[in-house]
Parts: C-alpha cells; sequence; structure tokens
C-alpha cells in the first residue's frame, strides 16, 4: 500500500491544487512536505484502518461528518446537472451568473462546465472564457483523473474537440478516457458506476463521428460498447448501450432490426414517469433520417435484407479517413493554452 501522504500529494496534483489549499491552517508547509514524500504520517493511517473496521469509505464518512451533506463542490455539480437535465436553463443561467466571477479554483471549473452546458446548447460555436479555459486546462493537462474528472471528461471533452480554436484528437482523449476509467472498474463490481460514464462518453463520441461523417471511425465504435462488462451495468447504462447499438444498427447493420429496437427502447421508456437522461426521441428522430440518407448515399446498398456490408472493418477502422485527414488535430500535450 502507498504511504498515505504519497497518495495524498497525486490526488491534490490531479485536483490541480496547492500545498496551501490543502494544508493552510492545519500543518505547516515543511510538515507537509515531508507527509507528502511518505516521512511523516499524520496517523491518517490509522484512520483507514478504523473505517475498514467500520466498513465505511471514507467518502462516506465524509459525507457524515460534514452533517449529511455533499461536499461544496459536489453540491454544485449536483445542482448544475439536475438544473441542465430538468431543462430549467433561466435557473442554470442565473446560477452561472452568481459564481462565474469566483476566484476559487474549484468553483471556476464548475462554472466552466455549466457555460459550455449552455452554449453549446443553444449555438453550434462558442468562444472560449476563462472558466472554459480554467476547465479545459484542467482536465487536460493532467493525464490521471479521479471520479469527478472522468464525469466531466464524459460529456465535455466530444463537444468540445472539434472547437476550431482546439481542434483536440477525439483518439487521444479516448485513451486517456479508457485507462483512467480501467483504474475504477473492478471483476465483480463497479462501485463508482464508471461503466455509465464510459457508455455515455462512447455515445458522445459516436454522435461526433456521425455528425463529421467520419463513418469508418462510426462504424468501428460499436466494438467498445460490446467489450464492456454488461453484468456490471445498471438499468439507465443498459438502455444507453441498447439505444446507441440499434443506432449503429441503422447506419451499418441491419436496418429494420436498429429500427425495432428503437421502437422496444420508447415502449420501455414510457412505463417510467421519470425522465430517462438522454433525450432519447430526439436522437432516434435524428438518427432515423440522417441513418437513411446514408444508406441512400451508398452505390453497394443491398435493398433486400437492408444490410449494409462493410468488409474487413476492423482493418477499415485503422486507416484514415480522406475527407476527415487528421493531420490538423493537435496533440493535447502540445497546446499553447495561455494563447487561446
Amino acid at each position: 500500500m502507498e504511504k498515505i501522504g504519497v497518495t495524498t500529494r497525486k490526488i491534490r496534483l490531479i485536483k490541480g491544487l496547492s500545498q496551501k489549499q490543502v494544508y493552510g491552517g492545519i500543518i505547516s508547509r515543511s510538515f507537509a512536505n515531508r507527509f507528502e514524500s511518505g516521512t511523516n504520517d499524520i496517523q491518517a493511517s490509522k484512520f483507514l484502518k478504523i473505517l475498514d473496521n467500520l466498513a465505511i469509505s471514507p467518502t462516506e464518512f465524509q459525507y457524515i461528518n460534514n452533517n449529511y451533506e455533499l461536499s461544496k463542490v459536489d453540491q454544485m455539480l449536483t445542482e448544475v446537472n439536475y438544473l441542465y437535465n430538468t431543462h430549467a436553463f433561466s435557473s442554470l443561467a442565473h446560477w452561472l451568473q452568481q459564481h462565474k466571477n469566483s476566484t476559487n479554483a474549484q468553483v471556476q471549473i464548475v462554472a466552466g462546465f455549466a457555460e459550455i452546458m449552455l452554449t453549446t446548447y443553444s449555438n453550434r460555436e462558442f468562444p472560449l472564457s476563462k472558466n472554459i479555459r480554467v476547465l479545459m486546462y484542467h482536465l487536460m493537462s493532467e493525464k490521471n483523473w479521479t471520479v469527478q474528472e472522468i464525469r466531466l471528461v464524459s460529456m465535455l471533452v466530444p463537444v468540445i474537440a472539434t472547437h476550431e480554436q482546439l481542434k483536440l484528437d477525439i483518439s487521444t482523449i479516448t485513451e486517456r478516457m479508457e485507462l483512467n476509467c480501467s483504474h475504477y472498474l473492478t471483476k465483480y463490481s463497479d462501485p463508482f458506476q464508471i461503466n455509465n460514464e464510459l457508455v455515455n462518453y462512447y455515445g458522445v463520441v459516436f454522435q461526433n463521428y456521425l455528425n463529421s461523417k467520419s463513418y469508418i471511425k462510426a462504424c468501428a465504435i460499436r466494438e467498445k460498447f460490446n467489450n464492456l462488462d454488461e453484468k456490471l451495468f445498471d438499468w439507465d447504462t443498459r438502455v444507453a448501450q441498447q439505444l446507441w447499438l440499434a443506432v449503429w444498427e441503422l447506419y451499418f447493420g441491419n436496418f429494420k432490426s436498429g429500427k425495432q429496437t428503437l421502437e422496444k427502447i420508447i415502449d420501455f421508456k414510457k412505463i417510467f414517469k421519470k425522465k430517462f437522461a438522454l433525450n432519447i426521441e430526439a436522437i432516434i428522430k435524428v438518427r432515423l433520417r440522417d441513418s437513411q440518407k446514408y444508406r441512400n448515399s451508398k452505390k453497394d446498398w443491398d435493398s433486400s435484407d437492408e444490410t449494409l456490408y462493410l468488409e474487413n472493418i476492423g482493418t477499415l477502422a485503422k486507416v484514415r479517413e480522406r475527407e476527415n485527414d487528421d493531420s490538423g488535430f493537435t496533440n493535447i500535450d502540445e497546446i499553447d493554452w495561455d494563447n487561446l
């Protein structure tokens, strides 16, 4: 097991926080240095053993110790997500107005998240504000992410990947996303619901490829959905996975089968009063229309069984599409954030 101080330093760096922000008023700077190097201990090891004996996680302990409330940042993220998912955009705009000028680094990150949600909902293109730059720098400058970063990336990065001022390579972001998610997945459980984040991420990337007409890449993404361990899925994740696999069928497989699956998903959805996070009806409407246009444009269309055959998909997925050459994309580590 790693020394507590070393792990603390790792998380502090991932969060982009200074020693003063983490240890100020608790321990001295010199003690903090010794603690993070593993030389000194503040009895945290014994504390974790007590938590093990109590069968309680540090997160739950913190929640209880905070009078059964989430941390300030988690409360903000929860509120922002709720306002967005319920389409309360006026309230979300009011929230952003209250917090966008905060000097707190964590609040700036949440403000950037809220700003992107608002602007991308109503506009195809949007400027890179200070808070959005803070958010993107935070996410892209660190190769290791906590669950909080994973949940932010799954929605934001695919949207920003095509922003003309960034031109981030989605495949690079996907590799980083998958690596960080693998740290939180176990053989028998998914304690942080990371599979849900992966399915949502792949879904947004899939749509991004379809919108940009990168059909070879879009076709190859089915393997990503199928390689996940379905036994660990909750219902939201199962529905989302089947939705995207059915959309895949509309474009590249059996159109009739894909459409039938989508109709079943709509019927299943009607059972519940609670709205799903995904706007399923809107997605289906757009994809039915667009997939038919795509199929009509293909010369090698077999109308007898409505199946589009793509040979050697695994090999084709590795071939750069001439229509969407990646040579113009920027490596994450090469971005000059100060001049954006």
